[in-house]
């Protein structure tokens, strides 16, 4: 028994590990602002349209919102998960809390992390197979009723 406890502690490790980005470097000021692109979320309460900018390549990801300033109602940022699987964040030198939203390859919510903890260098996240995650304004996954299922619309998954 505790050979099996050790092994499902040892491989919740390695996924963490592997899945929480692993620069903690990001330059002292934020990242420039990436490129945008729209993406609507559909709810029970209708369709939201937000412009959320991509993070795709590592460093860009790494980084993402670390040291931003507040976000704005309809912005976000939007993280690519290539190959899909487990995905887990932080909120390392992030100062506003957070919504983050997991998606699978059809941009259906698989995970919702609300208010995240500013600063926190606690994993955020699931062993769900996770192609997307989208950062939100703190409150906004319960001011928009989004809930698992729901569907997000973007150029990334297909229809």
């Amino acid at each position: 028994m505790l050979r099996i406890i050790l092994f499902l502690a040892s491989a919740a490790a390695l996924a963490i590990s592997a899945a929480v980005p692993a620069r903690a470097d990001c330059p002292a000021a934020p990242q420039p602002p990436l490129p945008t692109t729209p993406l609507t979320i559909e709810t029970l309460r209708g369709a939201f349209d937000f412009t959320v900018e991509i993070a795709v390549g590592e460093d860009e990801k790494s980084c993402g919102l670390m040291r931003r300033p507040r976000l704005a109602a309809d912005a976000g940022m939007l993280f690519r998960q290539s190959p899909p699987g487990p995905s887990y964040f932080w909120m390392k030198n992030t100062p506003q809390p957070l919504d983050m939203v997991f998606l699978d390859d059809a941009g259906r919510v698989v995970y919702i992390a609300e208010h995240t903890i500013p600063f926190s260098t606690n994993a955020i996240g699931t062993n769900a197979r996770v192609a997307a995650v989208l950062e939100l304004r703190a409150g906004m996954a319960t001011r928009l009723a989004i809930d698992y299922g729901d569907q997000v619309r973007h150029d990334w998954f297909k229809p």
